[in-house]
């Protein structure tokens, strides 16, 4: 059974700190609470370590499956009631001091008192779990007599290394092209490492394995090794494999110090090849590298890894190349698949083709994912067959853990940090081949609490990681190298479905209304898309119990939201792109809401009590109807990114105080312009503004940028009908994007984008006009040489006229 620890340790770890700043804060617990809240801190840091323990078996009974669920269900549990314990107790509201706040907590207090007592007793509720939960484990002696850490008995990759050069497809051009990388002098003697990266199942050791039997084949080295590393390597084990393949017969030793000294003694005056597969980390490498001496004979070596980042660590003054292998071609996995599962076969069953064209669709060109789905149904012959078995293999339930292809990936899944963990499943929520705006993605991860810092730059960086590991695809960098999009693979997807629902991490549905199991919905993803009906409005679930729900996100039709007032400790509310009425009774009495996009509904006017919603970080009503922001919505201190569109703003904006982002009509209900009092904002990095002027033409107002206006702002976009704007000096020093869209160039002879030469940080600029005529192209030239004197590489100045590259 594969170990469904998943992103539990990463809940259990943040708790016991979480309980602890409740205790540290003002508020009067009632008699017994406090003790309690000690108890559950003391209890569930024991409980991390036996969660721990469970993460490095790779295998265990079904009680410690069990027993790791009850305390999955009883973290979660236990952060909604802190989560929740301030709000009721005091509505939320920020600790003050003086007499007049004395006399408000003195009120509070007797009024919350009803509060307060359901607090004890869901309290005691959840130490009576607790302690159920820790005489279970003492009962069974979970955690000390169960499980394994032994290895995998069959390595899935190991058929590669025996695969015949002259069978491969896809794979000549690949060959041929690292071959020649790995023997290209240069010029110089010197040490050659070539790394080939990729994600799981890509081929990287058949690709390796292939080249390096091609050089060995050619006599030009003097000696050659190959050893394979692995996620749980004994180094020891893996320097005297080297040393036997080298020709060392003396195998004793158990230092890694002295062997790798015998290692570089027989190297150091020949020239050698060797080939390290299957790097894990940046300290396997370390050490592997020791062995090797550059001692300027033309000596070479290849490596392979699942992440991009770790062969470019610990390479000294060695040349270094990085192979990107990719995936196969339309044509070559086609060939691939008809080979394996039809054998001399060149073309599939006429009964067949459309499942085959489904099922190769799914493996979008990972070679092993052909390979392995070709296998399973090279026996097969009904279309039935091929759909059930090709299209559900890793989720269904007949897969195990003996299938190669989830094997593989669960290395890679099992190989990270709880935190990324959680982050890579959250992905499952989304539909496949989704192309997931990175804005919105890691708002969401910070939103439920899956980023420790709560900061977008680790968000960030989290993301990147999991990009340099292969396991999601980046899409469109900006300037920054940020990708604004991200996806997963179709089987990665697949893996990450499978585990979400091993760990009841989230539960997906579709528009046939799969039956939810009968586990507690933790997150909800409810696809309609997929609904041939979709212009028919979709019944809601009423019978699934909601009420622990911490996100809800809808595709295709808002009639399939829940009712709002269902929702007690939802962070999470995403109902982009949803078509048809969306209803938001109850919205206001979601106190734990962070995270709110109704980006692209039908939505025509917000409640005039969203300024309740003393949670909420990000709020998204771009691209609906909504014409004017509620004056409650300046009360949402903790607002970071108010994203408003058109929309106009109301007064008072100066007081929002965390906003780092923000969209809104360039106007308010009594000002003529807000970028002056927008200047005010301290933390502001993102800044979106709509100009659409209701002037007739030639009579457009000049759009000013004063000096010294908006200090922090790192990206500018504005949106008006023409060009008409103007940068005065030291204005925007910080922004490095500027995006400037406009619906058509200017009816006179004036540039009407001037002052470029101000923006002294300018990093990425893009021009876009929606029509193209003379004034248009005009202002294009003008622009391209205000730009071209801030030296901007020209591959960040992008310049479009009616969605043409200039």
């Amino acid at each position: 059974m594969d170990i469904v620890v998943g992103a539990l340790s990463g809940i259990v770890d943040a708790l016991p700190g979480k309980l602890g700043e409740l205790l540290e804060q003002e508020y009067a617990l009632l008699s017994g609470v406090r003790g309690d809240v000690i108890f559950l801190k003391d209890e569930l840091s024991s409980m991390r370590a036996a969660i721990h323990y469970c993460e490095s078996l790779d295998h265990h009974d079904s009680q410690t499956t069990g027993w790791i669920s009850l305390v999955r269900e009883v973290a979660y549990d236990i952060e909604d009631w802190v989560d929740l314990f301030s709000i009721r107790v005091h509505g939320g509201a920020q600790s003050t001091s003086g007499f007049r706040a004395w006399l408000s907590r003195s009120v509070d207090k007797l009024t919350a008192l009803p509060a307060r007592h359901t607090i004890a007793s869901e309290l005691q509720g959840l130490k009576e779990r607790v302690l159920e939960i820790s005489r279970q484990r003492n009962r069974y002696r979970l955690g000390q007599m169960v499980g394994t850490t032994s290895q995998h008995p069959h390595d899935p990759r190991l058929s590669a290394l025996f695969v015949d050069p002259g069978r491969l497809v896809g794979f000549d051009g690949k060959v041929e092209d690292v071959s020649k990388t790995v023997m290209d002098a240069g010029g110089s003697n010197g040490l050659r490492i070539v790394s080939i990266v990729g994600m799981a199942g890509s081929g990287k050791t058949t690709l390796a394995n292939a080249v390096y039997r091609r050089l060995q084949a050619d006599n030009t080295f003097q000696c050659s090794a190959f050893v394979s590393i692995g996620p749980k390597p004994d180094m020891v084990k893996t320097v005297k494999d080297m040393l036997s393949r080298l020709g060392d017969g003396h195998r004793g030793g158990e230092d890694i110090s002295q062997l790798i000294p015998r290692v570089r003694g027989i190297l150091e005056k020949k020239r050698y090849l060797a080939w390290i597969d299957d790097i894990w980390s940046s300290e396997q490498w370390g050490v592997i590298r020791c062995c090797f001496p550059d001692n300027s004979l033309g000596s070479r070596i290849i490596t392979t890894s699942r992440n991009d980042a770790l062969p470019t660590n610990h390479h000294y003054g060695s040349s270094k190349f990085v192979y990107k292998i990719g995936l196969l071609t339309d044509n070559e996995a086609r060939e691939l698949f008809l080979k394996k599962a039809f054998s001399s076969r060149n073309d599939c069953p006429q009964h067949l083709v459309d499942a085959f064209t489904k099922v190769l669709r799914r493996c979008a060109g990972l070679p092993l994912a052909v390979v392995s789905v070709a296998a399973k149904l090279a026996h097969k012959q009904s279309r039935e067959e091929w759909e059930k078995h090709g299209l559900n293999l890793l989720y269904s339930s007949h897969s195990d853990g003996s299938d190669g292809l989830k094997q593989i990936l669960h290395l890679s899944y099992s190989d990270l940090q709880p935190q990324l963990r959680s982050c890579l499943l959250y992905l499952s929520i989304f539909p496949e081949n989704s192309e997931v705006e990175t804005d919105r993605l890691v708002r969401r991860w910070i939103a439920e609490g899956l980023i420790a810092a709560s900061n977008e730059d680790t968000a960030i960086s989290s993301l990147n990681e999991l990009i340099g590991r292969n396991l999601v695809q980046p899409l469109d960098l900006n300037h920054d190298s940020i990708p604004r999009c991200c996806r997963v693979h179709p089987v990665i997807y697949d893996f990450i479905v499978c585990m979400s629902m091993q760990d009841n991490f989230a539960t997906v549905t579709d528009a046939q209304h799969v039956p939810i199991n009968n586990k507690t919905v933790r997150r909800l993803s409810l696809n309609l898309k997929s609904n041939s009906k979709q212009d028919q409005p979709a019944a809601r679930n009423e019978t699934t119990d909601l009420s622990h729900a911490r996100s809800v996100t809808v595709f295709g039709h808002a009639s399939a939201t829940p009712h709002l007032t269902d929702l007690k400790v939802v962070r999470v509310l995403d109902l982009e792109g949803c078509k048809g009425p969306v209803c938001l009774d109850g919205l206001c009495k979601l106190v734990l809401l962070r995270y709110l996009s109704l980006r692209g509904t039908d939505v025509s006017e917000l409640p005039a009590a969203i300024g309740d919603l003393r949670c909420l970080e990000t709020l998204d009503v771009r691209s609906t109807k909504v014409e004017e922001l509620p004056p409650s919505i300046v009360r949402l201190q903790k607002l970071m990114h108010l994203l408003a569109g058109s929309a106009k703003l109301p007064d008072g904006m100066d007081k929002m105080k965390a906003l780092r982002s923000l969209s809104c009509a360039a106007t308010t209900k009594s000002s003529a312009n807000v970028v002056e009092e927008l200047s005010k904002h301290h933390n502001l990095r993102q800044l979106e503004l709509y100009y659409y002027a209701t002037e007739t033409p030639g009579n457009e107002k000049q759009i000013k940028f004063p000096a010294d206006g908006l200090q922090t702002v790192k990206q500018l976009c504005i949106r008006c009908t023409s060009p008409s704007v103007t940068f005065e000096p030291r204005v925007l020093p910080k922004v490095q994007a500027l995006v400037l869209r406009f619906e058509k160039g200017r009816a006179d002879d004036t540039i009407g984008v001037s002052g470029l030469e101000h923006l002294s940080s300018l990093k990425h600029l893009v021009l876009e006009f929606e029509q193209h005529d003379a004034g248009a192209m005009a202002t294009v030239t003008a622009v391209r040489m205000a730009a071209e004197g801030l030296h901007l590489d020209h591959q960040y100045i992008t310049l479009k006229v009616d969605g043409k590259k200039y």
